[in-house]
């Protein structure tokens, strides 16, 4: 906290700092810091994954949906990190009871990644 207060402006310590935050459960005060990170081209994807977490993790699972769901669009490519920005937009639409959209989230990783965590088992159970 002391170095995001002598650097205001500085978005990796910032994100750093909300990502501290998150990891000890304190998301109200992530939140701002994450929000503040979004504007660096090079965390923004990052600190929009950790604020749709934020969101869930505080129950307002429509901003969740809508933070994730920006920055599945931000990704064009099926890398790690829109792997896991779709699983956690899966996860939150589970929660909604959207059971439709969880399940294309969990089927745009299926197609590129069969092994990645539970998804395989989480599409294939869809479909007996």
């Amino acid at each position: 906290k002391a170095q995001v207060d002598r650097n205001p402006t500085d978005n990796a310590l910032r994100f750093k700092y909300g990502e501290v935050l998150y990891q000890a459960g304190d998301l109200k005060e992530a939140i701002p810091q994450l929000q503040r990170a979004q504007s660096s081209p090079n965390l923004r994807i990052k600190a929009m994954l950790l604020l749709g977490k934020c969101y869930d993790g505080r129950g307002m699972i429509d901003l969740a949906i809508n933070q994730l769901s920006k920055a599945a669009e931000e990704l064009p490519n099926m890398d790690d990190t829109r792997k896991e920005v779709l699983y956690s937009l899966g996860l939150v639409y589970e929660k909604a009871d959207k059971k439709e959209e969880s399940l294309d989230c969990m089927k745009q990783i299926y197609e590129a990644d069969y092994d990645y965590r539970d998804v395989a088992e989480r599409v294939e159970s869809s479909y007996e």
